[in-house]
């Protein structure tokens, strides 16, 4: 069991434990991609909460651990304050842990797929100065391509961007190659594996 507390106040017991296997319920691998895990519903208010707390999800057959940092946990996370168990692989936030499921899911490797999120965010701070944009991959597409999703483009919009997968064939083989080059060193810092440890400002301010 664990607590939740709500909008309202409302502090609430649920029927979870603090760790989840994929291989023991694959069902949980579609619920976490379409977001619905760890959703749960106010007794009081009846209002639907979308929570991200720590939570460890173990994918053996992927041969993986990952824990999820919640998102108001990512200073103490990266300052060191908030360590995490020896051999669990982070994900700060809800999206980064069901971009990292879509990931895993389809076979992909989360260096190159965070390497090209460095490219799309990089260029995408060049033409659009301010904007504040984050990206997810989404799925593969019918022809083997990946479908990213970028927020924040657009105030009412989600743009889809789709990435040949000849590309991400040359940036696997190129993040194996030269492991120490950019971007691949610079999306890594310590276990945590993820653009969001590269900051854009500096090219949205230039």
């Amino acid at each position: 069991m664990r607590k939740i507390t709500c909008q309202c106040e409302q502090v609430f017991n649920v029927d979870m434990g603090d760790s989840v296997d994929l291989d023991a319920d694959p069902s949980l691998v579609a619920s976490i991609k379409e977001g619905s895990f760890l959703s749960f519903v106010c007794p009081t208010c009846g209002c639907v909460m979308h929570t991200d707390i720590r939570t460890r999800v173990d994918w053996p057959s992927k041969g993986i651990s990952l824990v999820l940092v919640p998102e108001l946990d990512r200073i103490s996370f990266l300052s060191g304050t908030s360590p995490i168990d020896s051999g669990l692989v982070p994900v700060v936030g809800y999206p980064e842990l069901a971009d990292r499921v879509a990931v895993l899911d389809a076979g992909l490797d989360a260096l190159a797929v965070e390497s090209l999120k460095f490219h799309l965010l990089r260029r995408s701070s060049e033409s659009n100065p301010g904007a504040r944009v984050s990206v997810y991959f989404e799925r593969l597409d019918d022809a083997g391509d990946l479908e990213f999703h970028a927020h924040g483009l657009s105030e009412t919009e989600i743009a889809v961007v789709r990435v040949p997968r000849s590309v991400y064939e040359r940036v696997l083989a190129d993040s194996r190659e030269r492991p120490d080059a950019e971007p691949y060193a610079l999306v890594q810092n310590g276990a945590y594996l993820s653009v969001q440890n590269v900051s854009f400002e500096d090219n949205a301010n230039e």
